[in-house]
């Protein structure tokens, strides 16, 4: 698979599962949406993305470096 769909899939990932959990910790309902609650799931799924992808990089980086350290 190639690194930039990997990178993709392993961030929308992220943000889909943080921007859930958002909703389902902040017990939102279909009733009780609203737009600053709607607004507030999407950040944190932003930040959620933001998040896994700096630690897919990091990883990434870290591989990377003990891979050469080994040759």
């Amino acid at each position: 698979m190639p690194q930039n769909q990997l990178n993709s899939i392993v961030v929308t990932t992220s943000g889909l599962c943080g921007g859930l959990g958002k909703a389902l910790t902040a017990h939102l309902v279909l009733a009780n949406i609203t737009f600053h609650g709607t607004i507030d799931v999407a950040f944190y799924a932003a930040i959620s993305a933001l998040v896994g992808y700096g630690v897919k990089k990091g990883i990434d980086s870290m591989l990377i470096y003990f891979k050469r350290r080994k040759k």
